[in-house]
């Protein structure tokens, strides 16, 4: 004989709707029609899922309470122009009222970066309900440009330090090497240094000196890999698990790759030493409860990890022909 259950009894209990908050920069400031955050939160509108928007800028502390303001988004039409968003009204509220906050500010990774962050952690301190996508520990403390040196053997050679002698006695031994600042991204700051001569070894030091802000602040030397000329692979991890690869190459004659002045995507064709890797970085970032992440290879290498803000998203989807948004926003709601 089949139960009924009782009006108000366990049985009648649902669980909590899944209610997303997405953190980005200024609205006027995303590239609206590529952006991965407005990406899925169009995606998220077409599976059902209550999506909130809110200006990094909004996150205050006040005498009520840690507050933001946040608009919940309606309709998004086709193209995803600025004016395709429609959102209701700016609402201050708390962050704890939301099931996720998908904190996706683009680096650098400074104090207009970790403040907010700050706030948003000290206003769902307390409740379970409410989770930092990915954990606010991890963004404000797993540097991107290093975190590949937990994994031992899948790291290029480096060394990070503000010590003249370390990063020089590197530069030696390498002859070449990349320079890397530990806070930024998308190629900012990154020059390919020699000590191949005397005069260039000068140069290195002074380019040593200046962005290391006069050997005060640590940088990255790692080694320089001519495999980066043929591209490197980038890897979209969601939950640990690999979502999609694509191959990122550089502008002819140059070794960074950089997006926005003449790098391509094209189709990856993995590597035996890139699927031998991948376990173990799907491992690692499940390990740090990284939920959405990034990673680039170049010759099965693990050069960085993009853990604050991964992008490409949807010209990946063109390249490989399917809809990546829809796992992780599946992911997310559950």
């Amino acid at each position: 004989m089949r139960r009924t259950p009782q009006r108000g009894g366990p049985e009648s209990r649902s669980k909590p709707r899944a209610k997303l908050l997405w953190v980005t920069d200024p609205w006027e400031t995303l590239d609206h029609s590529k952006d991965t955050t407005l990406r899925l939160i169009e995606e998220s509108l077409r599976l059902g899922v209550e999506s909130h928007w809110t200006d990094v800028r909004s996150i205050r502390a006040t005498e009520g309470g840690i507050l933001l303001d946040a608009r919940r988004v309606t309709t998004v039409a086709p193209g995803r122009s600025s004016s395709a968003f429609a959102m209701d009204a700016p609402i201050a509220t708390s962050p704890a009222l939301y099931t996720s906050i998908i904190y996706r500010t683009d680096p650098p990774v400074d104090l207009a970066y970790l403040h907010p962050l700050q706030l948003l952690a000290l206003g769902i301190r307390g409740t379970r309900r409410t989770k930092i996508v990915n954990p606010a520990e991890v963004l404000a403390l797993r540097g991107e440009k290093i975190e590949a040196m937990s994994l031992g053997t899948l790291c290029p050679r480096g060394v990070a330090s503000s010590r003249p002698e370390d990063l020089e006695s590197f530069g030696r031994r390498m002859s070449r090497a990349v320079l890397k600042p530990l806070h930024e991204a998308q190629s900012k700051g990154v020059e390919l240094l020699d000590w191949t001569t005397r005069a260039r070894a000068q140069q290195a030091r002074a380019r040593l000196e200046a962005l290391s802000h006069g050997f005060t602040q640590p940088v990255l030397l790692q080694e320089y890999r001519e495999e980066i000329l043929d591209g490197e692979t980038r890897a979209w991890f969601l939950d640990g698990k690999l979502l999609a690869a694509v191959r990122k190459h550089p502008r002819s004659g140059e070794f960074r790759i950089d997006m926005d002045r003449g790098g391509t995507l094209g189709p990856a064709k993995l590597t035996t030493l890139e699927k031998l890797a991948l376990p173990r970085i799907g491992k690692h970032l499940r390990s740090l409860g990284i939920r959405l992440a990034a990673v680039d290879l170049i010759g099965g290498l693990v050069t960085d990890f993009n853990h604050t803000s991964p992008g490409l998203l949807t010209p990946m989807e063109k390249i490989v022909g399917r809809n990546l948004a829809e796992p992780i926003i599946r992911a997310l709601a559950r």
